[in-house]
């Protein structure tokens, strides 16, 4: 079958084509026959500059984005059986209840291979299946962005209908919080430096716009959008650059989901990075910040659900062949996107 791994993505900027052997199942095992993947901005992450988990990895097959259909089971495996359409969270052990870290060490993409192939190896116990309504490509799109938006916005940012919603950018995570808070009846704000951009997510369904650019003080403009109240809910994946503005656009108990950040080379990058002046607002406002890493396995049971449910359509820019895999993500690597990548495989 063929692949595509990091190899030494690093220095090529390329991913590297391989042939490998046919994957077979084990106890407790599912074959997935892969029609879809895509890159995250975590892939990107974890090809260059590595993450909690080490350094970057070598020979990987890369991207945790998957959807597909069952070719064969292991033994022991009940759950789904050949012909079913299924996906799969990336942290295989996040099943229900709380995160915890020791978790993190089987992660497809990273510790484990990821789904840039055309068959895979997946646990039963991680796997979702997926109703007839859901396309295999809309459905790659939500095991990364769509479910840590999920988390952020539904399962511990508890948005209700008649809040108000920021968040920052038009990237795939961005766009999925917004999908999901509307889908919930809240307000949403969304904030970009491109006026393009903005426009566009107005029609998608954006209540209001910020142009962070025109306006460097953004929070100012949210106030103003709110009457003076501020959001109950900001969507922080940029980081602690962003983070005082997170902070002064908060209402009176606000939370701030904290879900993304851009990676930092040096002791040096570090240490020029720009206090956090704004932290008494977390006293003055009562204002909670909570780190969001992806979801479990119930939580992407109940986000299918409510896909199916409510005939939500992923944004997806651009749909790539499996040929074309260096193209997508030279493609995402820009900043010309909205929404997600795909790539569909044969």
């Amino acid at each position: 079958m063929k692949a595509y791994v990091i190899g030494d993505y690093i220095n090529t900027k390329q991913l590297a084509p391989v042939d490998r052997p046919d994957p077979t199942p084990g106890p407790g095992e599912v074959l997935m026959k892969v029609r879809a993947t895509g890159p995250n901005a975590r892939d990107f992450q974890i090809w260059t500059t590595g993450t909690a988990m080490g350094p970057p990895p070598s020979e990987r097959v890369v991207c945790a984005d998957n959807a597909g259909e069952v070719l064969a089971v292991g033994e022991g495996v009940t759950n789904v059986k050949p012909g079913d359409r299924i996906s799969t969270i990336h942290y295989n052990q996040w099943i229900d209840g709380p995160w915890d870290f020791e978790m993190r060490h089987i992660d497809h993409g990273q510790t484990i291979d990821g789904f840039m192939q055309e068959k895979a190896i997946v646990s039963a116990e991680a796997v979702v299946k997926l109703p007839e309504n859901i396309s295999f490509e809309d459905a790659s799109t939500l095991p990364s962005a769509g479910l840590t938006a999920w988390n952020a916005v539904v399962a511990t940012g508890q948005v209700k209908a008649g809040e108000t919603v920021v968040t920052i950018g038009t990237g795939g995570v961005s766009v999925f919080a917004m999908q999901w808070a509307k889908m919930l009846g809240a307000r949403v704000i969304v904030t970009s430096s491109s006026d393009e951009k903005l426009a566009t997510m107005k029609e998608l369904g954006a209540d209001d716009v910020i142009n962070y650019r025109t306006h460097p003080e953004w929070s100012k403009q949210v106030m103003e959008l709110t009457g003076g109240r501020g959001a109950e809910a900001v969507i922080n994946n940029v980081g602690t650059s962003e983070m005082d503005q997170c902070l002064e656009s908060c209402a009176s108990c606000g939370r701030v989901m904290f879900l993304g950040h851009s990676p930092v080379s040096s002791d040096r990058e570090a240490r020029a990075m720009p206090p956090l002046l704004r932290l008494p607002l977390l006293i003055i406002k009562n204002i909670d910040i909570r780190g969001v890493i992806v979801g479990s396995r119930k939580m992407y049971e109940d986000l299918i659900n409510a896909v199916s449910k409510h005939n939500i359509k992923p944004i997806i820019d651009r749909v790539y062949d499996f040929d074309q895999a260096n193209e997508a993500v030279a493609y995402m690597a820009s900043t010309d996107k909205i929404g997600k990548v795909v790539i569909r495989v044969n």
